[in-house]
């Protein structure tokens, strides 16, 4: 059973990681590794459910007006219906890569997370990307100015960063950016596409969970809480940092922290 110590610590690492463009599986891979009692983890996906699950709340508390609005529109009631459900549509296409490169890849992709110095590896990569941010404008397409060749790259960078170490936040927001919209846009994009698409992914594993394994529903919860908390408060920090256009600042932490864990594993060999 997973202590409750390592299970919170963990919580506040998602909570963290997920928002700010750091990668929070690129973390937990290798918290796995690296922190006492992490070989105590289940092998499957039980914990990051668990984790994920706080920080979409925190995504649904966050966007919780856009998401009234889209699903008002959808159901037909407001002025902006045809709008809104243009949205909603290309939201879900834009999910498309993640959900078949997640269910296509999945044998793959656990084996990819059994192996801490991918993560390290990647993180570097992330650095790249989030330095390469810096040569796009803050300025930009609206979301409603949102078309379909944009929302598919951008569900392609999601799910390139299935991969632990490369930061879905980060490549989204920079690759969305890339593609013309504003940083606020491209924000407000790739946090909208992570709701159907851990939401899908959290479906997909509840036949597999084992609560018992976590500490049962008590450590749960609070996992579920921490995360919350912890997510909302990164996410509107993240959103305050892209206002100034200083997502690059993120990029000398993820290439220490890829290298300081290359150090750190060969030392442990």
């Amino acid at each position: 059973m997973v202590p409750l110590a390592l299970l919170l610590i963990l919580a506040v690492v998602q909570g963290l990681t997920e928002f700010l463009p750091v990668s929070s599986s690129g973390h937990l891979v290798l918290a796995r590794a690296l922190l006492p009692g992490g070989d105590a983890l289940p092998d499957d996906a039980t914990v990051e459910v668990v984790l994920h699950l706080g920080t979409l709340a925190a995504v649904l508390v966050f966007y919780r007006r856009t998401l009234m609005a889209l699903a008002s529109g959808c159901l037909g009631f407001g002025t902006e219906v045809k709008a809104q459900r243009r949205l909603a549509a290309l939201i879900l296409l834009g999910s498309l890569p993640a959900g078949i490169v997640g269910m296509g890849l999945e044998s793959t992709v656990k084996e990819i997370f059994g192996h801490p110095g991918v993560a390290a590896a990647a993180l570097l990569v992330t650095g790249g990307i989030l330095f390469w941010s810096r040569r796009f404008p803050s300025e930009g397409c609206s979301l409603s100015e949102l078309s379909l060749r944009i929302a598919l790259v951008v569900g392609v960078a999601q799910a390139f960063a299935i991969l632990p170490g490369i930061s879905r936040s980060g490549s989204t927001i920079v690759v969305g950016m890339a593609m013309g919209l504003s940083l606020p846009a491209a924000a407000s994009l790739s946090f909208l596409l992570f709701i159907p698409a851990i939401t899908g992914a959290s479906v997909l594993t509840v036949p597999q969970l084992d609560i018992a394994s976590v500490g049962g529903w008590t450590a749960v919860g609070a996992a579920v809480s921490v995360s919350a908390l912890v997510g909302l408060a990164s996410l509107g920090l993240l959103v305050k940092l892209g206002k100034t256009r200083r997502l690059w600042w993120f990029a000398p932490y993820c290439w220490l922290a890829g290298l300081a864990a290359f150090v750190v594993l060969a030392v442990r060999k």
